[in-house]
């Protein structure tokens, strides 16, 4: 029987994607505080490894008092902003206290949400029509069935064999089906729908928490050995009105489904949303 071919040596060279250059690139993360769009001197949440806030070091030699004030604001943002980060900051520390435990199916699957974020969040805001509609944005969630694939990049090694706009009403049975439904609806959706409000409130109603869920599982011509059973996956994702309506006109005439599968089965995840 003839063995699974290899990789070209050029995708190896460049991590999957086929372009050095394009892996160079980085995408462009914002300060966390709502309505800040700061996108220099920023650093991470050392609880959680998610959150990020402006920061700038000053300087041991001469304090420079512009500088001093750049990091006066960012200890001022991170106050500001923890009571609305602190469930999901719980939550992301205690999945990142348990990722020495994960599989590698598991793992597979965590570093393929964190590669294709910003993909998904623009899935999200073409799918439900955030452009034309904000309050679709309450109607439901993208959920996406993945299942394996061999890829030379860990953050690439699914492919989506099924995806669409389900109502929240009908998550429930999907996830039932998983045996994931009590962690869903009785842990993360309480966290969810708080952080919403939250954000919802300070920011007068123009920014706002839409998710993404993806169940994975080991089907397939390319399943992994193993007994692997199916895992569920819930990525909350921040929407800003002012930002989908500085998106020039031709990213919304696409179908949404469509480039999700493109920019998947190709490997070239968006590295910013597209301004």
């Amino acid at each position: 029987m003839p063995g699974r071919p290899k990789p070209s040596s050029h995708r190896e060279k460049t991590d999957g994607t086929g372009s050095k250059e394009y892996e160079k690139e980085s995408a462009t993360i914002f300060c966390s505080l709502d309505e800040c769009f700061n996108f220099k001197n920023l650093k991470t949440c050392t609880q959680c490894k998610t959150a990020v806030y402006c920061v700038s070091t000053i300087p041991t030699s001469t304090v420079d008092r512009d500088v001093a004030n750049v990091a006066l604001r960012s200890r001022k943002n991170v106050k500001q902003d923890w009571k609305k980060h602190k469930a999901v900051c719980n939550h992301n520390s205690g999945v990142m206290n348990g990722i020495s435990n994960e599989s590698i199916f598991q793992s597979n699957l965590r570093h393929w949400a964190a590669r294709f974020h910003t993909t998904l969040l623009m899935a999200s805001i073409r799918a439900l029509n955030l452009r034309e509609d904000w309050d679709r944005i309450n109607q439901g969630a993208i959920v996406i069935f993945l299942e394996p694939r061999p890829h030379v990049n860990k953050g690439a090694r699914w492919r989506i064999s099924l995806a669409g706009v389900y109502p929240f009403e009908e998550i429930y049975p999907v996830l039932e089906k998983l045996g994931a439904l009590e962690e869903y609806r009785d842990k993360l959706l309480p966290m969810h729908n708080e952080a919403r409000q939250k954000l919802r409130e300070s920011s007068g109603g123009t920014s706002d928490y839409t998710s993404v869920i993806t169940v994975a599982s080991n089907i397939g011509r390319d399943a992994l050995q193993g007994d692997y059973l199916p895992t569920f996956r819930f990525t909350p994702l921040d929407v800003h009105r002012d930002l989908i309506e500085k998106m020039p006109e031709r990213y919304f005439g696409v179908d949404w489904l469509e480039s999700l599968r493109f920019e998947v089965e190709e490997d070239h995840p968006l590295k910013s949303v597209p301004l």
